[in-house]
C-alpha cells in the first residue's frame, strides 16, 4: 500500500470501525483456529494438539497480513478454513493409523509435511489460475454437486467434533459407545451449545451473538465447576480442556533435523485426498468471493484474489499453516460494521500472532466442550444450508442428488462420494439437455420463402405448394441425446402425404454450436432416410468445424447433388424453389424474355394502364456487374424489371457482403425509397444482364397531372404488392414465434 493509503486508513473515521471489527475477527478465528486444530489433531495426534493450534494459529497470522495488503476488496478477512481442514483430518488420521508401528518422533513431521505440501501446491494452483484468468471455472460445476461437497465437508467436520469432545472416533462399529454416561457427559453439552447457537443465528443476525456465546457458554463451564466443588486441575485430567500444554510459545515450526523423520511414503498413499484439498478450496474460495460481491454490493476481481490465495498459501505453507483464503462471514461482519479497511485483518492477524507466544497458558484453561461444540456448530450448518433449507431453492432431482453425495461421503469417503455426484450430475445433465428442443422452428416453403423477388405467378404457385419443402432451424448442441429428435420430426412429417408429401429437407445450422461423432452417425442415419424417401436435403451456415467433422464422416460429396450445402438458409431456399418451380414446369426461372415493349404488360399482367405507364417510363438493357444504385442515392427513380438477376446487397465495414434480396423479373426495386423520399439503404447490383424500365421522380409527378387515372392505378398496384410483402413478412414472423 502506499503511504496515502495508510495514513487514511489511521483517520479516527476508518480507525475505530476497524479496531472493533478487527477485535471481533481475532476473538472468533482464534476459537475457529483452535477448533480445527483439534479437528486435525485428534486420536493418536491428540498429543501434538498445541503444536496443532500453534500451526492454525500461524496460518491465521501469515493468511491474515498476506489477504489484508493484496486483495481487492479492502476489509477482506483471510485465514485457514474449515473446508481443506476437514480433509486434513482424514488425511492426518490415515498417515497416524499407517505408521502406528514407525518410529513415534516421525509421525509430526509427517503430518506437518502433508500439511506442508498442501497449502504449497494449493497456493501454486491458486497462482496459476489468477494468472491465466481461470476463475470462470467456477461457472462449470454443477451447483448441486457443490451443494454434497460443502454438506459433506459439514457431515466431516461434525463427526470431528464429536471425536474432539470425546476422544473417541465415531465409526459405524461404536456408534453405541458414545450413549454410555461418560461419553454422554462429554458430547451432550458440546451438542446443546452448538444447537443453540445455530438457531441464535439463524432468527438474529447481531455481530456479537457468536463471541458473546463462547464467553458464556465458558462462564456457564466454570460456574459449573465452583458450584460442583471440582477443582480446575481435576477438570484438566478429566480431558475437559483442552490443556494443559508446555510453557512457552505454541508455535514449533519443522527443524531441518526433523525432516529426515518424515516418512514419504505415508503422505504419497493419501495424495488422492490432498488433491481433493486442492480442488474444495479452488470452490470455496471463488464461491466465498462470488457470495461477497452480493453481499457487499461490490465488484470483486476473482483473479485477483486468486493470485492473493495463492501467495498467501506458499508464504504459510513454507511455515507449516493448514491452507487458508478469504472468509464469507468475517468479511461480511466487518463491511456491516462500516469497517471496509485493510487494518481489519491486520489487527485480527497480529492478535492471532500474539495469541501463539503468549496465549498457551490461557489457551489451555478453554474448555473442551465449547470449542467441540464450535466445530460442530460449524458442521451443522453446513449440512442444515444444503441439507434443509437447500430444498426451497433446488429442483427435487438436484436436492437429492445433494443427499446422495452426503449419504456416499458419510459411507465409503470422501473421493467417493464426489466422484458419484460429478457422474451423476453428467448424467441428469445429459438427459435433462436431451430434452431440449433442438429444433428451434419448423417452417415449410408455403410460409417462408428466400429473399428472391418472383413473379406473381411463381409466388402463387409456392404458396399453394411450397410445403413440400420443410424447414428444420436448428439451435444448440447436438449429440446422440438431441439428434434422435430431429430424426423422429423427419420421420413424423415423411409419413404426412397431406397437404403436401415431402421432396425437400432444409436443416439451418446457423444457431449450432458443435456437434460430436454420434451426431454425425445420427446424420448418417438422417441421409439414408433421404435417400430412402428421395428427399433433396440441403444443409445451411455449416460453421468450419462442423463441415469438417461431416466431410470426415462422408457425407458432403460435391458429386451428390440430392445432399447440397448452402452458405446461408436464403440460399438454401432458393436452391429448393429453383427445383420446385422447374418440377411444375417452369423453365424461366431468371425471366428472360424477348426484348420488346409489348412484353412490359405479359411481365405484369395485375398492373392496370400498362399501355399509359409506358409512357413515363424510360427503357434501360443493363449488363452484369453494372450497379443500379448504389447505398447513399438519392431516391429519385424506381425500377421495373422485365428479365436479368439483380442481387441487394449491402457492404460491412470489414468487406464481407451481405444478400439482402435477390430480384428477378416481374419484380420492382426502389419504389420504397420513391414514395418516402429516404436515401438508398443498400446496393442493388446486375448479376445477370436483363432489361429493365426506369419510372423517375419527375415523369411520376407528369403522370399524375396529365393522366391521374393511370397513376391511381399505379399506386393502387404497389400498395398492393406491399401489402402482400407485409402479409408474407407476418406469415413468417408468426412462424417463427411459434
Amino acid at each position: 500500500m502506499r503511504i496515502l493509503d495508510l495514513r487514511k486508513e489511521f483517520t479516527p473515521h476508518n480507525l475505530l470501525p476497524s479496531l472493533t471489527s478487527g477485535l471481533i475477527a481475532a476473538i472468533i478465528t482464534i476459537s475457529i483456529e483452535i477448533s480445527l486444530a483439534a479437528l486435525i489433531f485428534s486420536g493418536d495426534l491428540e498429543k501434538f494438539l498445541a503444536d496443532g493450534i500453534g500451526l492454525m494459529l500461524f496460518g491465521a497470522f501469515v493468511v491474515g497480513v498476506m489477504v489484508s495488503l493484496t486483495t481487492s476488496l479492502p476489509g477482506m478477512i483471510g485465514l485457514p478454513q474449515d473446508t481443506p481442514a476437514a480433509i486434513l483430518a482424514l488425511v492426518a488420521a490415515a498417515i497416524a493409523f499407517s505408521m502406528k508401528s514407525a518410529d513415534p518422533k516421525a509421525l509430526y513431521p509427517t503430518v506437518v509435511a502433508a500439511i506442508m505440501l498442501t497449502s504449497i501446491f494449493t497456493g501454486t494452483f491458486f497462482l496459476l489460475l489468477g494468472w491465466f484468468k481461470a476463475s470462470a471455472l467456477i461457472r462449470y460445476i454443477p451447483y448441486p454437486v457443490i451443494g454434497g461437497f460443502l454438506a459433506g465437508t459439514g457431515w466431516l467436520i461434525a463427526k470431528g467434533a464429536l471425536g474432539v469432545m470425546t476422544n473417541l472416533p465415531l465409526t459405524m462399529a461404536n456408534p453405541s459407545s458414545y450413549v454410555r454416561p461418560d461419553q454422554l457427559a462429554s458430547w451432550l453439552p458440546g451438542l446443546v451449545f452448538a444447537v443453540v447457537l445455530l438457531l441464535a443465528l439463524r432468527k438474529y443476525s447481531h455481530i456479537l451473538i457468536t463471541p458473546g456465546a463462547l464467553v458464556l457458554a465458558t462462564g456457564v463451564f466454570y460456574g459449573y465447576l465452583w458450584l460442583a466443588h471440582i477443582p480446575i486441575a481435576q477438570a484438566s485430567a478429566h480431558g475437559w480442556m483442552l490443556g494443559p500444554f508446555p510453557s512457552g510459545g505454541l508455535y514449533h515450526p519443522l527443524a531441518p533435523s526433523s525432516f529426515a523423520l518424515i516418512d514419504w511414503q505415508a503422505i504419497l498413499q493419501n495424495l488422492d485426498k490432498l488433491a481433493v484439498v486442492l480442488i474444495l478450496s479452488v470452490i470455496s474460495l471463488l464461491l466465498n468471493a462470488s457470495a461477497l460481491e452480493v453481499a457487499v454490493r461490490q465488484d470483486i476481481d476473482l483473479d485477483r484474489e486468486l493470485l492473493t490465495a495463492g501467495v498467501a498459501n506458499l508464504a504459510g505453507g513454507l511455515g507449516g499453516s493448514p491452507v487458508g483464503y478469504q472468509a464469507l462471514s468475517l468479511t461480511a461482519l466487518s463491511h456491516r460494521l462500516g469497517a471496509k479497511s485493510r487494518l481489519v485483518n491486520l489487527i485480527s492477524a497480529l492478535l492471532c500472532g500474539a495469541t501463539i507466544f503468549f496465549g498457551a497458558s490461557l489457551i489451555g484453561y478453554f474448555p473442551r466442550a465449547v470449542f467441540g461444540g464450535m466445530l460442530l456448530f460449524l458442521g451443522l450448518s453446513f449440512m442444515v444450508e444444503w441439507l434443509i433449507d437447500a430444498r426451497r431453492l433446488l429442483p427435487l432431482t438436484d436436492y437429492l442428488l445433494v443427499w446422495i453425495i452426503v449419504g456416499i461421503i458419510a459411507a465409503l469417503g470422501f473421493l467417493q462420494g464426489i466422484g458419484a455426484g460429478i457422474l451423476i450430475a453428467v448424467i441428469l445433465f445429459v438427459v435433462s439437455y436431451s430434452r431440449v428442443n433442438t429444433i428451434k422452428n419448423i417452417l415449410d416453403g408455403g410460409i417462408y420463402h428466400s429473399n428472391v423477388d418472383r413473379p406473381k405467378t411463381h409466388r402463387d404457385l409456392l404458396n399453394q405448394k411450397g410445403s413440400q419443402i420443410h424447414i428444420l432451424r436448428l439451435q444448440g448442441f447436438l449429440f446422440f441425446g438431441t439428434i434422435q429428435k430431429i430424426l423422429e420430426e423427419v420421420r413424423r412429417r415423411m409419413r404426412q402425404k397431406e397437404p403436401q408429401p415431402l421432396n425437400f429437407l432444409v436443416l439451418d445450422f446457423q444457431r449450432v454450436e458443435r456437434l460430436d461423432s454420434s451426431a454425425v452417425f445420427g446424420i448418417t442415419r438422417l441421409k439414408q432416410l433421404a435417400w430412402a424417401g428421395n428427399l433433396a436435403m440441403v444443409w445451411s451456415d455449416l460453421s468450419p468445424s462442423i463441415k469438417k467433422q461431416l466431410e470426415r464422416g462422408g457425407l458432403l460429396d460435391t458429386l451428390d447433388d440430392s445432399f447440397m450445402a448452402m452458405p446461408t438458409l436464403d440460399h438454401a431456399m432458393e436452391w429448393c424453389e429453383n427445383k420446385f418451380l422447374a418440377a411444375q414446369g417452369i423453365t424461366d426461372l431468371t425471366g428472360v424474355y424477348k426484348i420488346g415493349r409489348g412484353l412490359f404488360k405479359q411481365t405484369f399482367p395485375e398492373l392496370q394502364a400498362a399501355d399509359q405507364l409506358l409512357n413515363y417510363l424510360e427503357r434501360r438493357l443493363v449488363k452484369q456487374g453494372d450497379c443500379l444504385m448504389r447505398k447513399g442515392d438519392s431516391p429519385d427513380e424506381m425500377f421495373f424489371i422485365l428479365s436479368g438477376l439483380f442481387t441487394i446487397q449491402l457492404e460491412l465495414p470489414g468487406g464481407k457482403i451481405i444478400r439482402l434480396r435477390t430480384i428477378r423479373g416481374g419484380a420492382t426495386v426502389g419504389e420504397i425509397g420513391l414514395y418516402l423520399g429516404t436515401q438508398r439503404t443498400a446496393d442493388v447490383v446486375v448479376a445477370q444482364s436483363g432489361e429493365v424500365y426506369r419510372l423517375s421522380a419527375q415523369s411520376l409527378r407528369e403522370m399524375r397531372e396529365k393522366e391521374p387515372e393511370a397513376a391511381s392505378h399505379l399506386h393502387e398496384w404497389i400498395a398492393h404488392l406491399l401489402a402482400e410483402r407485409v402479409s408474407t413478412s407476418d406469415r413468417t414472423i408468426e412462424a417463427l414465434m411459434d
